[in-house]
């Protein structure tokens, strides 16, 4: 049986072998929806769905987390990558962002953590986080894809995602208390649906 993995709001740049998922009628797009309005898949129908800078976007982020829960087969994973909100120039230059986001957003969502086990009635989603990552350079480690960036750039941002990402504790330590001096570009987390 083929596995079924879904790019939401793919916009040009469609996850390779996903069905694309946007509002915009682009090349790429293979169906035309809004997750404002929910997923057009039935429940416990989609493996994998990939949500990349588009959780910034929607009205209600836990309505959309819910439709997210919601097609996903039990132990389906959502890859999320989101600007962080710590970072004020990638969380707000865009005019369309509606909120800003972390790691620890996440954690409402798993009822396995402090916040998520506290506050379980604000969503019927329930996932358990498999992997999480700040990223001080947007799209990955600074420099790696641009030539002519400064070693002392690399080297610095490498060392400051060393040290965020120890741990999930480290990890939160970091977006608690000195991320929002230095800025943390992204956030990224793949979750796996609990059923």
């Amino acid at each position: 049986m083929q596995r079924v993995v879904v790019d939401l709001g793919c916009g040009e740049r469609k996850y390779p072998g996903a069905v694309g998922v946007d509002f915009v009628r682009l090349e790429p797009v293979d169906v035309l929806a809004d997750a404002n309005f929910g997923l057009p898949f039935r429940d416990s129908s989609v493996d994998g769905l990939h949500v990349n800078h588009v959780l910034e976007h929607v009205d209600n982020l836990v309505r959309t987390m819910d439709e997210i829960w919601r097609v996903l087969k039990p132990g389906g994973r959502v890859y999320i990558t989101v600007p962080h909100s710590s970072s004020s120039f990638m969380t707000w230059r865009d005019p369309t962002h509606k909120r800003g986001m972390n790691l620890s957003t996440l954690s409402y969502f798993d009822s396995s953590t402090f916040d998520g086990g506290l506050f379980s009635y604000y969503s019927r989603a329930n996932f358990r986080r498999v992997y999480g990552r700040l990223r001080f350079a947007a799209g990955g480690r600074a420099g790696r894809e641009r030539p002519g960036r400064k070693l002392v750039a690399r080297l610095l941002t490498d060392a400051l995602e060393a040290v965020a990402n120890r741990s999930e504790y480290q990890q939160h330590l970091c977006e608690r208390w000195w991320g929002g001096f230095i800025g943390i570009a992204e956030a990224y987390a793949v979750l796996e649906a609990v059923k």
